[in-house]
């Protein structure tokens, strides 16, 4: 099932041409349209007439006058489509409901109950039953659903092929969702996700060579080239989680050794603060904890930064150094203009970006050197979901 069934103004390529223009380049007149897109003029003429009727376009008051007449511009409604977005993570499921522009209507977060795929169907069976009544209460339809998930995804048929600290193996999410509920599913990797969340709404707007980077539990990249998703053969692309940053570095999930992951991950940071702790280093931090080392969680770890503790600047700082050299190699590889930092590292991101720029700036050839910038995503902690509503979009938009 595709979101386009359910709008026929939109089954053939011109149509969603133009409105991919108006998206990305509005307010726009005609005269603009018919140059950007080749089009014969009395051909836009025609198709915006069309998006007008079905309210997805609007005209947007006059433009600059040049030779003749003021232009009419035009623009997107932004209310005239609404989708969700999932994100399923490793520990929660969390939606939201969005119209064309990513304005977030309402939002929900489940907490898993324990970490397998029964927990995540019923998380996201809570999460979506709740945003479908608000849209009703909101009168508005939603036209369809998009899923980021954690592990590798098979993009094409919507399947998680594996996602790790689920235990889930060939699931066919997609198409359970889809029959459940009678919408279109749009479904990919988070870190995919995230991308092209930044790519449409967030840091990313405009550019065309992007990575993203999604640093939590676990960690992957979203590859935007040439402005699309690079999702790779097996679609295993961008897991820089699995790059060796250590030689001789702690065993990780994967079987490797030294892999960013294993060292640079909020699960690796908190095991290996725990460790120091119980070797009798840092007492300040151990205070916040009760003087229990097996107490201390990712949230001391914040408030300690905050406050300036030693041993936790420390870690974050080992993290940057990290995930610099991680990100070294992809640049030498990728050449992206820009590299966006997102994930549940979000509330360090300040302590941690420093010190992965300053390894960048190092370590990368020197003819690369300042050709890529370094940000935290634009999107914030909505970013994954924005990207998992944004796969519906981009199912609508595409010529």
């Amino acid at each position: 099932m595709k979101i386009l069934e359910s709008l026929p103004v939109l089954h053939e390529s011109s149509p969603r041409l133009i409105l991919s223009q108006i998206r990305e380049h509005g307010p726009i007149d005609r005269a603009s349209l018919a140059r950007m897109t080749g089009l014969h003029p009395s051909t836009i003429t025609r198709i915006v007439t069309s998006l007008i009727s079905e309210g997805l376009v609007q005209e947007d008051g006059e433009g600059p006058k040049g030779l003749g007449r003021k232009p009419i511009m035009l623009s997107l409604v932004p209310e005239a489509i609404h989708v969700m977005g999932i994100a399923v993570e490793s520990t929660f499921v969390s939606g939201i409901l969005v119209n064309l522009q990513a304005d977030i209507l309402d939002r929900m977060e489940f907490r898993l109950r324990k970490q397998d795929m029964p927990s995540v169907e019923e998380g996201m069976a809570l999460v979506i039953d709740f945003l479908l009544e608000k849209a009703r209460e909101r009168q508005v339809d939603v036209r369809g659903i998009g899923i980021a998930m954690h592990g590798i995804v098979d993009n094409q048929d919507g399947v998680c092929i594996f996602a790790p600290a689920l235990g889930a193996r060939e699931v066919p999410v997609a198409a359970t969702v889809q029959a459940r509920y009678n919408l279109p599913v749009c479904m990919d990797n988070n870190a995919n996700a995230l991308a092209l969340g930044e790519l449409w709404f967030g840091n990313g707007k405009g550019l065309d060579n992007l990575l993203a980077v999604k640093v939590g539990n676990s960690i992957g990249s979203g590859v935007i080239i040439d402005g699309r998703l690079y999702s790779g053969s097996r679609f295993w692309a961008g897991e820089v989680g699995h790059v060796t940053v250590v030689f001789d570095g702690p065993q990780c999930k994967c079987g490797n050794y030294g892999c960013l992951e294993s060292v640079a991950s909020i699960e690796a940071v908190v095991t290996k603060a725990r460790l120091l702790l119980k070797r009798g280093e840092g007492s300040d931090l151990l205070a916040l904890t009760g003087g229990d080392p097996d107490a201390l969680t990712f949230s001391h770890l914040q408030e300690g930064a905050h406050f300036g503790n030693e041993l936790t600047m420390q870690l974050w700082d080992e993290v940057g150094s990290h995930l610099g050299l991680a990100l070294v190699n992809m640049i030498n590889i990728l050449n992206p203009t820009k590299i966006l930092i997102g994930g549940d590292i979000l509330p360090v991101i300040d302590y941690v970006l420093p010190k992965a720029r300053q390894i960048v700036k190092i370590r990368s050839l020197e003819v690369l050197q300042g050709t890529t910038s370094i940000e935290k995503v634009g999107l914030g902690s909505d970013a994954v979901a924005v990207g998992a509503a944004t796969l519906v979009f981009k199912e609508l938009f595409e010529a």
